[in-house]
């Protein structure tokens, strides 16, 4: 995985990622800094920030404005 090719599949791959995330509306727990086994429902900021995210990973070229 030369250049741009691993780049598309780290992009495709967050992608999945986020959507899924997104999807099922909860994310993992953190305690003190440590992932748990716990998942929790999506604040309206998560939601946002994953919004902005897969906007991010659909139009690399568009540069973002963070607020």
């Amino acid at each position: 995985m030369k250049g741009t090719t691993g780049i598309k599949l780290r992009r495709e791959s967050a992608k999945r990622l986020l959507e899924a995330q997104l999807k099922r509306g909860t994310k993992r727990e953190k305690i003190n800094g440590k992932t748990t086994d716990n998942f929790i429902p999506l604040t309206t900021a998560d939601i946002t920030r994953i919004n902005r995210e897969l906007d991010a990973l659909n139009n690399p070229k568009k540069k973002s404005v963070m607020a």
